[in-house]
């Protein structure tokens, strides 16, 4: 994965990545990391996503009276190229990743993004995050319609992730948003906000775009 890139410099990026996967994306940090100036990092960033090797999910911006986050979210697109950079050789190995929660969040916005080219016209794709931590990890945008998708590891979930949700719904004003876990049965957490399990999406027995 040359790309044209200074070998050394482009292994060091692909190292930072790995931490970076999942967060916020600070290219005055990253350029403090690796020794080079920012725009070489924001170039180099760009090389990688017009590879498809990674994706910056850019915020989305209602027209209300909140401040919302401007920095992208940056993610590794192929999750087997993740954990091969975060030295991960063996299931057990990625089963206790402190990084696991956000190597599905990003593997379920890779696969939902397909699902959503396949079914819908031109969809894009953003996140919600409001300056007072209110998020939702992905929201499938398409025409005037927006589908809010938080994502879950595990089948648990906190109140926080329904105040991330409601938040959202009431400041884009939706009626129905998802929150897709990697496991469990699918079940309504509220009257406006359902849990699916993301095998059961992968399947075909639940449409998130009916």
């Amino acid at each position: 994965l040359g790309l044209g890139l200074p070998a050394k410099r482009l292994r060091t990026l692909w190292t930072m990545l790995t931490h970076v996967h999942g967060n916020l994306l600070n290219v005055s940090d990253l350029s403090r990391s690796i020794g080079v100036s920012s725009p070489t990092v924001a170039s180099d960033l760009d090389v990688l996503e017009a590879s498809f090797l990674v994706r910056r999910l850019q915020p989305y911006f209602p027209n209300v009276s909140k401040r919302f986050t401007k920095s992208p979210k940056l993610y590794v697109r192929d999750t087997g190229l993740l954990h091969h950079l975060a030295g991960l050789r063996t299931p057990r190995e990625l089963d206790v990743w402190s990084r696991r929660g956000a190597s599905f969040e990003g593997f379920v916005i890779e696969e939902i993004g397909a699902l959503a080219a396949a079914n819908l016209v031109a969809p894009q794709l953003y996140f919600y995050r409001t300056h007072a931590g209110a998020e939702v990890d992905l929201l499938v945008v398409h025409g005037t319609r927006i589908i809010p998708i938080e994502i879950k590891l595990g089948a648990a979930f906190s109140r926080g992730d329904l105040a991330g949700m409601r938040s959202c719904l009431a400041d884009l004003g939706l009626r129905r948003g998802f929150i897709v876990t990697g496991s469990g049965e699918r079940r309504s957490a509220s009257p406006e906000i359902e849990i699916v399990p993301f095998p059961e999406i992968v399947a075909g027995r639940i449409d998130l775009f009916a």
